[in-house]
């Protein structure tokens, strides 16, 4: 508790006991609050990696039809959809350190582009040898564009609260 608050509530009659009370109430709520945030962080990390990889799944049919600026904008599209579903999920649990989400910022990306690296790799193989009309792609552009737009909704998030504070 707060020394301020302390004295406040001295003033107003309270004993010494009843404030060690309070006090220790306050700090067992607090951390059960962590401890189920911290559930609630790394399940919600779970469906991200889930949704990355679904994506990636979905992509395969744009990436074996699709090239250059058409499938950079679908992957764009798809990246921002989950971005925004990312930056929704980790920012509304309040009570975790920034190192959980700066870690998260950086792993879940990494994550998604590995999944969309495999995917532009499988593709390409697909293209090759069922010798489709369609040049194979760069999996590291694809990769880079996915995982900027994916991150975009995040950093957008975390310049606008950094200004408001």
């Amino acid at each position: 508790m707060k020394p301020q608050r302390r004295s406040e509530l001295l003033q107003k009659g309270w004993r010494e006991e009843e404030l060690r009370k309070a006090d220790a109430i306050l700090e067992q709520s607090t951390k059960r609050d962590v401890f189920f945030s911290k559930i609630v962080f790394w399940s919600a990390l779970v469906v991200i990696v889930f949704a990355n990889l679904l994506i990636s799944v979905i992509l395969i049919p744009f990436l074996l039809a699709l090239y250059d600026w058409a499938l950079y904008g679908i992957v764009t599209i798809l990246a921002l959809c989950i971005g925004f579903l990312y930056n929704f999920l980790i920012t509304d649990i309040g009570l975790l350190e920034t190192a959980h989400h700066r870690l998260a910022s950086v792993i879940v990306p990494l994550i998604g582009m590995g999944n969309v690296i495999i995917m532009v790799l499988v593709s390409n193989r697909f293209i090759e040898s069922v010798h489709l009309n369609n040049q194979p792609h760069s999996p590291w552009v694809t990769a880079a564009v996915f995982g900027v737009a994916f991150i975009l909704p995040y950093v957008v998030d975390q310049i606008r609260t950094s200004f408001q504070n």
